[in-house]
């Protein structure tokens, strides 16, 4: 029953938490770089637009990212993995960054 149980948690946490090989993506405006994948963590600082990040995990729309030699979380909509954004202008449409 125990063993089950182990299982089924790990089921759990592999559906809501998915790892990712170390990717490259850039910042899409200025974000919050927070301590966990939400608005209610700490803020550790602000990542400017068109800064490079590695990032390694999603969670409920979040990126766990490398910056400054840190890893923190960022909203993944503000992450783009196209290398050409920052030098095509940022033509994107970009919601407002005061919503994380």
């Amino acid at each position: 029953m125990l063993q089950k149980s182990i299982l089924a948690l790990a089921l759990v946490t592999a559906m809501t938490t998915a790892s990712l090989a170390a990717s490259t993506g850039w910042t899409t405006g200025s974000i919050n770089f927070r301590d966990g994948p939400g608005t209610y963590y700490a803020k550790l600082g602000t990542i400017a637009r068109c800064v490079q990040v590695s990032y390694d995990q999603v969670q409920d729309g979040w990126y766990r990212v490398q910056w400054n030699g840190r890893w923190g979380w960022v909203a993944a909509r503000y992450i783009t993995a196209d290398a050409g954004y920052c030098g095509s202008g940022g033509g994107y449409s970009k919601p407002a960054p005061s919503a994380y």
